[in-house]
């Protein structure tokens, strides 16, 4: 995988109330990029659920879905002897892709986040999107600042987007 297929930055867009959103350019470049290199070269779609840790989601591409999936074959195959492995399996990507919707973009980068997704992770008017390698997450803008407040990097590039649209830092 090239560097150039990593998601980086932040983003910060506005989500009107049907939950209408775009994705960011530079991240509909990745997923573009890795899907010429697909099986689905034409799949507008992303895995959108909710992070593991974070109060935001956490949205990747079939690329990562995959790996996502054979990660969890080895870690399950590591637990050794003595492990009901269909169940270890079962219960493992369960959890990993349960609660994880398919969400269609248009070919402006155009999607919806259903009122669930937007609940998951308190998204209203604004949704931030961070780039985190092979993922990206999406957040309230207040609820990035409360968990990442102490990493001043990050929260200059959000207070700066907000400053642009006149919002507060």
């Amino acid at each position: 995988m090239e560097i150039a297929d990593f998601f980086h930055g932040g983003m910060l867009n506005a989500v009107d109330a049907k939950g209408r959103v775009s994705l960011p350019s530079a991240f509909r470049g990745v997923i573009d990029r890795r899907a010429s290199r697909d099986e689905y070269p034409d799949d507008k779609i992303i895995k959108i659920g909710p992070h593991e840790k974070f109060d935001c989601l956490q949205a990747f591409d079939a690329t990562f879905s995959r790996k996502l999936y054979l990660n969890i074959e080895r870690r399950v195959a590591a637990m050794g002897e003595g492990v009901d492995m269909m169940s270890a399996m079962d219960e493992a990507q369960l959890d990993a892709f349960g609660s994880v919707s398919d969400v269609a973009y248009d070919a402006g980068g155009r999607m919806v986040l259903s009122p669930l997704l937007r609940s998951m992770a308190g998204i209203g008017d604004l949704a931030y999107f961070v780039g985190a390698g092979e993922t990206f997450q999406i957040w309230n803008p207040d609820a990035f600042r409360a968990a990442h407040g102490d990493k001043p990097r990050l929260i200059r590039t959000l207070d700066f987007l907000l400053a642009e649209r006149g919002g507060k830092a």
